[in-house]
């Protein structure tokens, strides 16, 4: 066989790859000495092989269709690397704050900006007793009285500075505190 051409190492490589498909007939054909014989069992070889591709391309893109409809269900790319989403950690934020009377600031540092944080804080620098209830006001520079909600203490910035007024009012059992800009 490795001394003939490579047309004619085909053509037996495939009537011998034809002959272990089932037909052992085809091998004797291609014993015979007639050249039709030889052609026409050439051609059966390269149908067969044909076919054989043809199936096995078949069978791949049927293969291929799957594995698309697996990623689309995943709905991850197979070509680009998932994303994971990165925690980031909300940075304190430091206020300080002193009375009218006290010549130094004193640091708050509030993990949340939220209403429970700044009174846990105030209270524990003041000496406030933690079920004390607090009221919250902000004095803005042209006298107003605004009385603080959560959204405003989510406007603080990092090293804001404030001067309080700490009053306790008996008739309602509360603490008044106004952060004065």
């Amino acid at each position: 066989v490795s001394t003939q051409s490579t047309g004619d190492v085909t053509n037996n490589s495939q009537v011998s790859s034809g002959a272990s498909c089932g037909g052992s007939d085809q091998s004797q054909d291609n014993n015979s000495s007639s050249p039709s014989a030889k052609q026409s069992n050439s051609i059966f070889a390269i149908m067969r092989e044909r076919e054989s591709k043809r199936t096995l391309s078949q069978a791949l893109s049927a293969a291929n269709e799957v594995a698309q409809h697996l990623t689309l269900e995943t709905g991850h790319d197979t070509d680009r690397p998932v994303k994971v989403a990165r925690l980031q950690k909300v940075k304190p934020v430091t206020i300080y704050v002193k009375k009218a009377d006290e010549t130094i600031y004193n640091a708050l540092c509030l993990n949340k900006l939220n209403m429970d944080t700044l009174k846990e804080e105030i209270a524990a620098k003041y000496s406030i007793p933690q079920n004390m209830p607090l009221k919250f006001y902000k004095r803005s520079k042209r006298g107003l009285l605004i009385h603080m909600d959560s959204r405003m203490i989510e406007q603080f910035q990092d090293e804001d500075d404030f001067i309080l007024e700490i009053s306790f009012q008996n008739k309602e059992g509360l603490f008044e505190v106004t952060f004065i800009y």
